[in-house]
């Protein structure tokens, strides 16, 4: 007998199936999962963003407004050691005041700021700011959430290229419960842009290998090749520390292809990257006289010769091969031991990176794992070599081997959980949910609280800009945090000087200063260490209130309880 059933009721019938077992069900699982995380990361900035808080952050931040606005790289945060530099290393021998030109950061992250500075453009004409200032919400925030994302994704298809789905999926699902991913992202910095380059070139560079050995009639593996090096050159014009990925990368491709012209290829991959940085290098020299600037020069940063951030505060600084030496040798074996004790140890919460490095002492059973774990071993070891000459943020790059120490470190709790042979499916999943919110407890515990407050002292954008609207457009504010009156302010700021001898020098013969802006960081200092005897003691006097007589800047006002102090030449608040 002919089946007679309602075409109608056969489509719900299917319908029915796939949302229950089928397609449907994965869409809807799918569907739930990114609901899951955009809801996380909206819950996250919520409690953990109410403005910039790092200072390297805003110096990014005033570059992107700049090339935005002026289709240059000038910078309105201009240090007394990038004068001398422009001045000593320069074929013009000219500090370039009026505009002055960056030679500390590499130009991607505040190229690509530049773009979204457009749709929030109007905003920067406010005279006042309330609340958080419209482009961090809006473009800062929203860009590092994006690469946080995309990260996330690369996440799982390295793992699962290198796996399984399994791997892969639990992997993802740790990166997005970290309380590392989302920090980076939040922060403003170029840190998250930098994790995702950085997986962007092991990716390519994983798949192009494998590519090759599967089909080598194939020259799929040549573009894939070709990805990873524009991401290892990437990752470079985002920030000079990303240098450390290519080097492993190629260790790895000629390992992989030894058999087959390997090192030809490797040494090729390294030709072309070096090839790549130089029309940044060529804009350095032509401008600065060196090829990446002042930046190799601030590892003189927070050193027995240069306390704090003396260095970059300093117009004159004298140097001597012999005495830099020994002072930057002994900042690198402090800072390796302080970075080995904690960084390394506790990246991404301490967990993974344990499992992680646990599994160096595992055999895989495919080859390319292994030996793609002992590559990423040694552009670790490389980053430990190069990041304790520098400062914190560079340190905290230690986060682009976070995702590999995920996936090595999941793969490597599987092996464990396998060997427990459980033989329950419930309970083998209840151990992998366990584990995984071991993972994700730090990030629990950092939405507990409430939501933090404006990252008051130092940064308070009302004051700031309150102070910087009171200087002309044209004027020269000195002061000790000109990150932010840069940012903020809109205003050109110089670095507090070392010593008050170097700010006459600085506006009797190169630009005069019309305005002197001290705030908690400098007022904060140790009174005897610091502000007494040590290197602030020079601007003691005006700290007090005792002004000079022949000091130019005598006229001014405290704010908020004498936190901050603000002077300048003539009595402005009137205007």
């Amino acid at each position: 007998m002919a089946d007679n059933k309602n075409p109608f009721a056969v489509r719900v019938q299917d319908l029915v199936y796939n949302v229950e077992l089928g397609l449907g069900l994965r869409l809807i699982q799918g569907a739930l999962y990114i609901l899951v995380i955009l809801l996380l990361m909206v819950g996250f900035t919520a409690k953990r963003f109410a403005g910039l808080k790092e200072a390297e952050a805003m110096d990014y931040a005033q570059l992107g407004r700049n090339l935005m606005e002026k289709h240059r790289l000038v910078t309105q945060d201009i240090r007394p050691a990038s004068m001398w530099y422009l001045i000593e290393k320069s074929h013009q021998h000219n500090p370039q005041m009026e505009q002055h030109p960056d030679i500390v950061h590499p130009p991607l992250y505040p190229a690509l700021l530049a773009l979204g500075f457009r749709a929030t453009r109007e905003s920067f004409a406010n005279p006042q700011i309330s609340g958080v200032f419209t482009p961090e919400q809006w473009i800062i925030v929203p860009f590092g959430h994006l690469c946080t994302l995309l990260s996330g994704l690369l996440v799982y298809l390295f793992g699962r290229r290198l796996f399984d789905h399994r791997h892969g999926f639990w992997a993802m699902t740790t990166f997005y419960l970290s309380a590392t991913a989302w920090e980076l992202s939040v922060s403003g910095l170029n840190l998250s842009l930098l994790v995702l380059l950085a997986l962007g070139t092991w990716y390519f560079a994983l798949w192009a290998v494998e590519q090759r050995q599967e089909n080598p009639t194939s020259h799929h593996w040549l573009g894939l090749l070709l990805l990873s090096l524009l991401c290892a050159v990437a990752a470079v014009y985002t920030r000079y520390i990303g240098a450390v990925i290519a080097p492993a990368v190629a260790l790895y491709v000629g390992l992989a292809w030894r058999k087959e012209n390997g090192w030809r290829w490797a040494v090729a991959y390294i030709v072309l990257f070096a090839l790549a940085l130089l029309p940044w290098e060529v804009r350095n020299v032509f401008i600065s006289g060196g090829p990446f600037g002042l930046a190799p020069y601030l590892a003189l940063n927070d050193t027995k010769l240069f306390e704090g951030d003396t260095f970059e505060r300093m117009l004159a600084p004298v140097l001597s091969f012999s005495r830099v030496f020994r002072t930057l040798t002994g900042k690198w074996i402090t800072n390796f031991i302080q970075l080995y004790d904690q960084p390394v140890r506790r990246l991404g919460d301490g967990l993974f990176i344990c499992f992680f490095l646990t599994s160096f002492f595992f055999q895989f059973s495919r080859p390319q794992v292994n030996l793609f774990r002992w590559c990423a071993g040694a552009g670790l070891l490389l980053f430990l070599l190069v990041a304790p000459l520098f400062d914190d943020t560079t340190q905290r790059a230690l986060a682009i081997f976070w995702p590999l120490a995920i996936v090595y470190g999941m793969a490597f709790f599987f092996v464990l959980l396998q060997r427990m042979q459980f033989r329950l499916r419930l309970l083998n999943q209840s151990m992998i949910v366990f584990f995984v919110f071991l993972a994700a407890l730090p990030l629990i515990l950092t939405l507990v609280p409430s939501r933090v407050g404006p990252p008051y002292p130092p940064y308070y954008p009302p004051f700031i800009k309150r102070v910087s609207n009171l200087m002309r457009p044209n004027e020269l504010l000195c002061t000790d945090m000109p990150w932010a009156t840069a940012w903020y302010g809109n205003r050109d700021s110089l670095q507090l000087p070392t010593t008050i001898d170097e700010f006459y020098a600085i506006t009797d013969n190169t630009r005069a200063i019309r305005g002197l802006y001290f705030t908690t960081i400098t007022r904060d200092k140790k009174y005897v260490h610091e502000l007494l005897t040590g290197p602030y003691r020079s601007w003691f006097p005006l700290l007090e209130g005792r002004i000079p007589g022949d000091f130019p800047l005598n006229q001014g006002f405290p704010l908020n309880n004498m936190d901050q102090v603000f002077l300048t030449d003539r009595t402005r608040w009137g205007d």
